[in-house]
Parts: C-alpha cells; structure tokens; sequence
C-alpha cells in the first residue's frame, strides 16, 4: 500500500544512490532500497570501513528512519549473479502475488546472491506467510525479513488510510480531467466560429 504521511521513498534511494556515488563509492555495487523511511543498502563493498561510511551517508539524509546495512564486503557480483538475482526477485513477486493473504504492495523484495531481502509493515501473520512463500522460491538460499510488525487493528487503520487517499487522487484526477475536458470544449468552439467567419473580398 502506498505509504501514508511518510517520506518519498523514491527521493530517499535516488538521494542515496547519489551521495554514495559521489564518496569514493562508484566502483562498488550498492543497492539502495527504501521502504517508509527505513533504507536498505544491499551489494558488495571493499572493507568494513567503507561500509561503516556508507551507513554514515545514507543516515544523514533528511527523513531517513533506519538503515540496514547488508552488504558483503567481497568483490562485486558478476552480471550474470546480478541477472539472475533479478529473475529470482520477480518470481518472489508472483508467488507472493498469487497468495491472497499477502498484499504485494505492502512489502519490498531485492535479491542479492540469492540472499531474499523483504521489507514492509505488515502483521506477525502476514510476516510469517511471506517468509515461507519466499524461501520456496527457486535462487532463492536465503529470507531475510526486515519487517516493522503491526497488529490487525492498525493494520485496518492503515487500509482505511490509504482508502481515503485513494478516493481523494481519483478526485483530483477527475477534476482535472474535467477542467481539461472544458477547456478544450471552449478551445474548439472558438475554433468553430473562427473558421465559419465570413471573409470579406
């Protein structure tokens, strides 16, 4: 589900992705990877300091809640492990798509060496059924959850939320099509009575 009074996830992985591509950082395969505030940062990197630096940057980027630092630090994954890493994480996504307990929108997926990060807020129910369905998966060698666990009553709350936004962009949607609708009605009836001008010899 979309989040509700946070961050812009998008701003905070590009925000990351450029400061750590401009600290010494652009030869290492990092993935950045947000969800409400709370960052994951997945690859490979050269030594422990420079992991313990990355997660000095991406903390101090405005909105930023938590950071979980993933990466391994080992040479960089081949594009073939990178490829196929891809590949596992979409089929992640269709299993965890065709079980109608889960909500897909609710939770990340990344795939790093097989490793299966998952991020979300979600029940301790929910947490569980997504970790199984991941772990059956086949590339898939390891589940990590990086889950922040509500209860069902928030978890409706949430849904109620996210309803009601919805219902508000559709509204806005509406409008606006229909200011543009009026506009090019007006357009064209001036186009109309411009073309039916008489024209004087």
């Amino acid at each position: 589900m979309p989040q509700i009074g946070v961050a812009n996830d998008g701003v905070i992985e590009a925000k990351s992705a450029m400061h750590l591509s401009q600290t010494n950082f652009a030869s290492s395969h990092i993935t950045t990877t947000s969800y409400e505030g709370n960052v994951l940062l997945s690859g490979e990197i050269d030594s422990e300091a420079s992991k313990q630096k990355a997660t000095e940057i991406v903390k101090s980027i405005n909105e930023v809640n938590k950071v979980y630092n993933e990466l391994a630090v080992q040479p960089n994954s081949s594009l073939t492990t990178r490829m196929n890493d891809s590949i596992t994480a979409s089929k992640v996504r269709a299993a965890l798509l065709d079980n109608k307990q889960v909500t897909l929108t609710s939770i990340k997926v990344v795939v790093d060496r097989g490793i299966c990060y998952l991020l979300g807020t979600v029940t301790q129910t929910e947490a569980e059924i997504i970790s199984k369905i991941a772990s059956r998966v086949p590339g898939v060698v390891q589940v990590v959850c990086l889950f922040t666990i509500i209860t069902p009553e928030e978890l409706e709350k949430r849904k109620l939320i996210d309803s009601k936004l919805q219902q508000n962009e559709a509204a806005e949607v509406t409008d606006g099509a229909t200011e543009e609708n009026g506009k090019l009605t007006s357009d064209n009836a001036n186009t109309e009575e411009v073309s039916v001008s008489p024209v004087k010899l």
